[in-house]
């Protein structure tokens, strides 16, 4: 397990202290799940049944009597921050590493605030056991027999000159490390993990990159004599770390991960406003409940987390300022 303070040191980064409102408020009215007119804040989550989901499903459980949550589906953390900046959510997850990228584009990703720091994105880079080829001539659309390169590849080394089905966060994420590393890799954007591992198979890609928290839902069912997992075997630049997991159904056991950190973020709200108060009793619930999510029967996500006021210098959502919360009873959508 890795230490999210530890993790802190290694990137050199000055941990805020995100302040944690102490006045107790009126806990908020449940809405049915799903129902974005009557809950009190829309959490932008992930794929279905990816650790985004489930971190959602979670946080449901244990603060849902406290402040109603309902899920606005998403591709992952790129398009969560998108959904934030258009108003289609209230708080949602996302590394570190694609808001440091997309804020200097969007003055609403820039004024994002840090709720809590959540689990590491592990990079998974899939390949076909048994090789790849590329670089294979066409006539008339018909392949030349006997034509390309047979490429098997083990490392991230061996990803050099090739083509990579790239899915949610890690299409932002393969792009950064091509602009460091300058290994001449392109990128094809896929919508889902099924669909960048049918262009696997289907030999239009050589590897699929794809980040998700340990343990992957989709990893863990794929069958060793078809996939491999990629040993990530460069030294990572800030932002970026490198951790170790196993997967024993790929035979991939003390394999090193390169990871990110992501966050809870919300949107800059009013201070003493009804949104605000709302982010406020949320941040309040899942601190105070922070031990029964890292120890009960919950995603082993929660684990990761040490301190929950470490925002990796992301501006920190903070206390009102305008005196004690007043409870929130109306949960109206704004219009």
């Amino acid at each position: 397990m890795l230490n999210i303070r530890s993790l802190t040191a290694s990137l050199g980064l000055l941990a805020g202290l995100v302040s944690l409102p102490t006045t107790a408020a009126q806990p908020l009215a449940p809405a049915p799940a799903g129902n974005d007119e009557g809950c009190a804040l829309r959490v932008a989550t992930g794929p279905k049944g990816k650790v985004y989901e489930q971190l959602f499903e979670n946080m449901n459980r244990v603060c849902g009597a406290e402040v109603s949550l309902c899920a606005v589906p998403s591709e992952g953390g790129l398009q969560n921050l998108s959904l934030l900046s258009a108003n289609k959510a209230d708080i949602g997850m996302a590394q570190v590493d694609t808001l440091e990228a997309m804020k200097d584009g969007d003055p609403n990703v820039k004024q994002m605030q840090a709720v809590m720091p959540l689990h590491l994105n592990l990079l998974h880079v899939v390949a076909l056991s048994s090789g790849s080829t590329y670089g294979r001539k066409e006539i008339a659309g018909i392949t030349v027999p006997g034509t390309g390169n047979k490429v098997v590849v083990r490392n991230f080394s061996d990803l050099k000159d090739l083509t990579i089905a790239a899915v949610g966060s890690a299409q932002l994420m393969g792009r950064t490390l091509e602009a460091q590393l300058r290994y001449g890799m392109k990128f094809e954007n896929a919508d889902s993990d099924s669909e960048a591992l049918k262009m696997l198979k289907d030999g239009r890609v050589q590897a699929v990159f794809t980040t998700v928290g340990w343990p992957s839902p989709v990893i863990s069912k794929l069958q060793g004599d078809t996939f491999t997992l990629v040993r990530y075997d460069l030294t990572p630049q800030l932002p970026y770390v490198t951790v170790k997991r196993n997967y024993q159904n790929l035979d991939a056991l003390n394999h090193p991960f390169m990871a990110t950190p992501n966050l809870l973020l919300t949107n800059a709200y009013k201070p003493g406003g009804n949104y605000y108060r709302r982010v406020a009793a949320l941040q309040r619930c899942l601190s105070q409940h922070l031990d029964e999510l890292r120890e009960g029967n919950f995603h082993s996500a929660w684990r990761e987390i040490d301190d929950p006021a470490q925002n990796y210098k992301i501006a920190g959502f903070g206390s009102a300022a305008d005196g004690a919360p007043v409870a929130v009873r109306s949960t109206q959508r704004r219009k």
